[in-house]
């Protein structure tokens, strides 16, 4: 059995948990996260599972087990990445994948990455490092989606899609084939893209439009 630490105290690392507390792979130490220290985070069968602290409150624990980042937002993911591997640069990142989600043999799935409950990836797709593929998503044969991307609930990409790094997908948003993301690219809620889609853009319609430019650290969720 692995000891595994969830980074994050918030909605995305609770549901992350509910996945690993039913996998008898792994003994959950707790959540590293902004919360106060010795806070309930989450409970199981009368069992309460804490707040630990800072992570430099934690770096001990760091040698001892392995870790996955519980936080939906792509770029302060990245920075927790950054700040873990400056203590423990061979720090192990565990891959989660639901037991519901229905994943082809030939999709290759990055170290970090979480596949949340009945999502379906197709043959010839890869998910790079540290990506969130959120429930029900399906993606379907030969996308690439690339480090920290992610998708809300719901999203369909048709095949040969790819989405750069540090791109989100917008909840029920669908993508027609070939079509490519740029990196750090919000797609809204419920849209349609029948085109590509640029670095730094938010792109939002049925037909999807650029609406604004977009920087580095804007909020989508």
């Amino acid at each position: 059995m692995k000891n595994i630490i969830i980074f994050g105290s918030g909605d995305n690392a609770r549901m992350i948990f509910s996945e690993l507390i039913v996998n008898k792979e792994y003994k959950i130490l707790g959540f590293i996260g902004k919360s106060e220290k010795k806070k309930i985070i989450e409970k199981f069968k009368n069992k309460n599972y804490y707040n630990l602290g800072s992570v430099n409150e934690n770096k001990k624990i760091l040698d001892k087990a392995c870790g996955v980042i519980g936080i939906g937002d792509n770029y302060i993911r990245s920075k927790v990445y950054k700040e873990i591997i400056k203590f423990n640069e061979n720090f192990s990142w565990e891959t989660i994948i639901s037991k519901s989600a229905i994943i082809n043999e030939n999709v290759l799935i990055g170290s970090g990455t979480v596949i949340m409950p009945n999502v379906t990836i197709n043959f010839g797709s890869r998910i790079e490092r540290h990506c969130l593929i959120n429930t029900s998503t399906s993606i379907d044969h030969d996308n690439l989606f690339k480090d920290f991307s992610s998708t809300g609930p719901g999203v369909t990409t048709a095949g040969r899609v790819l989405v750069g790094n540090f791109s989100h997908i917008g909840v029920g948003a669908v993508i027609q084939n070939h079509c490519k993301i740029g990196k750090n690219t919000v797609i809204g809620a419920n849209s349609l893209v029948n085109n590509n889609c640029f670095d730094n853009g938010i792109y939002y319609g049925s037909p999807a439009k650029k609406i604004r430019n977009r920087t580095k650290d804007d909020k989508y969720l």
